[in-house]
């Protein structure tokens, strides 16, 4: 008998279990893994029982939209079985004014003119504004729904619209808890996930970069090395990774890390606050994005969501403060691929000193 953990795959409307292909693979050496099929099915307490019966003792519950309000439902009707819970690009409330009728044009156009009509209809506002013409994120996601019918459809849409509200209950789950989000999903935005992670008692919110509602499949290793670190799977690193990721930990009970005085520490809050910088200064070893860079600096800064604040830093070549927002001299350093400056001037600014005094104090040039 596996002593492994079981966990449940949950996916979300005309999905099917190849939405889950990147998070499968990265689990499956840790754990047995169970997917779930909707699509016979009507209602989110069908969905919530059929998934429990999938395997016997604790389960670990991870949904993705109309997956993840069926997650809660399992919690609510087998509390004791469920070890661990993930919502991803989620909600809690009941049906909206107006969403019935919304929904029923989708309807009719799966019935009328095919499910490649309404994948072309309905997928473009799931995904972030930036990739809605990526065709090789398209085409998979695409073939999904087409692999599904109107039929299918129709009884999903059934059971969203008689979804139960959920809100009431949040306050009971007491498994540690999950709750991830694209930041620049449209259906389902991230104001709306920090919600439920504040009435959640044992919850932590995760944002995705970059990702609209589909992240399992805009950004699968975002979401991937979440679920890992989350469930305690989480490989380990080494080198620069380790310290980029903020995971670095001292040797020992009662170490502390060494300091530089007057030098931020780069810890685990401190890179999750520079993750846009960072990422953004990362995309520079892409021919392309330094080409990018230099031809429209600000947009390029834009494409990957900086503050006001850290884009000014970046144009400014602030490095002291670029650090002091997170970001890591590991990956700000390949600026200078694009905007060459001698190193001894990065070390100055961060010091906050004047390149010849820094030449002078810290490397004892004359």
């Amino acid at each position: 008998m596996s002593t492994r953990p079981t966990i449940v795959l949950l996916p979300g409307l005309l999905c099917d279990a190849s939405i889950w292909e990147a998070q499968r693979a990265a689990l499956a050496p840790h754990a047995e893994i169970r997917i779930a099929d909707f699509s016979q099915l009507d209602s989110i307490d069908a969905m919530a029982r059929s998934a429990l019966g999938l395997a016997d003792g604790p389960l670990i519950a991870i949904g993705h939209s109309m997956g993840a309000r069926v997650a809660m439902e399992m919690v609510r009707l087998a509390p004791g079985r469920i070890e661990k819970l993930a919502l991803i690009d989620t909600g809690v409330d009941s049906r909206r004014d107006g969403e019935a009728e919304k929904r029923q044009i989708l309807i009719d156009l799966a019935f009328a003119e095919g499910m490649e009509a309404l994948a072309e209809r309905w997928l473009p506002p799931m995904l972030h504004e930036g990739r809605v013409g990526d065709q090789a994120l398209l085409a998979p996601l695409k073939a999904m729904v087409m692999r599904a019918t109107p039929e299918q459809h129709h009884r999903q849409i059934k059971a969203l619209l008689n979804r139960p509200n959920v809100r009431p209950h949040l306050e009971a789950i007491a498994c540690p808890t999950l709750v991830m989000v694209g930041r620049q999903d449209r259906w389902s935005p991230l104001a709306q996930h920090e919600e439920m992670a504040s009435l959640i008692p044992n919850a932590e919110l995760v944002v995705i970069e970059d990702s609209g509602h589909m992240s399992l499949l805009e950004q699968p290793e975002q979401v991937s090395r979440a679920l890992l670190r989350f469930l305690g799977f989480e490989k380990d690193h080494s080198g620069a990774d380790r310290a980029a990721l903020g995971e670095v930990k001292p040797m020992g009970d009662d170490a502390v890390p060494d300091r530089i005085p007057d030098t931020p520490l780069f810890d685990r809050k401190r890179s999750l606050q520079g993750y846009r910088i960072n990422k953004m200064a990362m995309g520079l070893g892409d021919p392309a994005n330094r080409e990018a860079f230099r031809e429209n600096e600000s947009a390029y800064l834009d494409r990957f969501g900086l503050t006001p604040e850290e884009k000014e830093a970046v144009m400014t070549r602030n490095w002291r403060e670029m650090v002091r927002l997170g970001g890591n001299l590991f990956f700000i350093l390949k600026i200078s691929a694009v905007d060459p400056v001698r190193i001894t001037e990065i070390g100055a600014h961060q010091a906050g000193m004047e390149h010849a005094d820094f030449l002078r104090d810290r490397l004892g040039k004359k």
